[in-house]
């Protein structure tokens, strides 16, 4: 059983948040593999985000986390374009340039399950990344609550989520809002099960005085997504939230930087989106980005602090943005 005074205790915590950095090619594909929505995804790239997402500016930013010694590094999906199996295999690839398994936590965007992939093809290539904490699992309360860990070498299904990686104080839940959608359709859904799943896992950590992470791709506020993008069962989430709380929810999906709030059981939670971390910056608000947290302990809870790193076209390096994101 995972208890506070028998953890490794550091004084703070620092950890990354990356997402959205869309930095596979598209280029040289067989035509025989663009068929049914990945025509469209297809068409996407071909006149826009080929031009707005570039690998050497996700190669910059692993560089510059690298650099700062963080503890972990969360990945909120969105890696790939139209979910080839050739993406999978390259993003497998940048992730291991950003980190190792241990270092870095993954979940899926909706592009990561553009169309349905067999799992040998897609996500089994990220299986390391994706999967929850095994000495996390092996207390037996927490592993009540959740799904088996899959087989080594073996991706955690979508009904196999929320996946659970703890470091010290820091709790981190993984959530899945990744599913297969029509043409034109971006938005994502949790379902029952993993609703459930969450709502007793941040009970239980609550009870263990962790600070509780969660990461989704899709935004949690109420406002500002169209229904075709927007996460359809965020009302229940919501209502996860405000009964079980949380000290922090994480997002991607937008591509740009969003602090919103939603309630929580005695006080309003943040939820924060972080843009694209490979962006050239078609908008002013999509540049390139990626935030810094902060996790220090205080008297009856933690104290969360964010700071963001932007890119430089001219220097071609990230850097420092003034004023804290949280």
């Amino acid at each position: 059983m995972i208890r506070l005074e028998e953890m490794h205790l550091s004084a703070e915590i620092r950890f990354a948040h990356l997402s959205d950095w869309h930095a596979t090619t598209l280029s040289g594909v067989s035509p025989k593999l663009i068929r049914g929505k990945r025509i469209s995804g297809w068409v996407s790239w071909k006149l826009k985000r080929r031009h707005y997402h570039q690998a050497a500016i996700l190669e910059a930013a692993q560089r510059d986390v690298r650099s700062l010694d963080v503890d972990r590094i969360l990945v909120t999906g969105d890696l790939t374009h139209i979910s080839l199996p050739s993406e999978f295999r390259r993003a497998a690839e940048q992730l291991r340039d950003l980190g190792s398994p241990d270092e870095v936590f993954l979940i899926p965007g909706n592009h990561d399950c553009y169309v349905p992939v067999p799992a040998k093809d897609g996500w089994d290539h990220w299986a390391a990344y994706l999967r929850g904490d095994s000495e996390a699992y092996a207390d037996p309360e927490i592993a009540s609550l959740l799904a088996p860990l899959p087989k080594e070498g073996e991706a955690p299904s979508y009904e196999e989520f929320p996946t659970l990686r703890v470091h010290g104080r820091l709790a981190t839940i993984g959530l899945c809002s990744a599913i297969p959608t029509s043409v034109f359709r971006a938005g994502g859904m949790l379902g029952p099960t993993q609703l459930e799943r969450l709502e007793g896992v941040l009970t239980l950590l609550k009870s263990r005085g962790l600070c509780r992470v969660v990461m989704i791709h899709h935004p949690v506020a109420m406002h500002g997504e169209p229904e075709r993008r927007a996460l359809w069962d965020g009302e229940a989430l919501r209502e996860v939230l405000a009964r079980a709380g949380a000290e922090l929810v994480l997002h991607g999906h937008k591509h740009r930087r969003l602090v919103n709030w939603v309630d929580g059981p005695s006080a309003p939670i943040p939820v924060v989106g972080v843009p694209s971390s490979s962006e050239v910056g078609s908008q002013p608000s999509k540049r390139a980005q990626y935030h810094v947290y902060t996790v220090r302990p205080e008297a009856g809870g933690y104290a969360v602090s964010a700071d963001a790193r932007a890119y430089n076209a001219e220097s071609k390096a990230f850097g420092p943005v003034e004023g804290a994101v949280l």
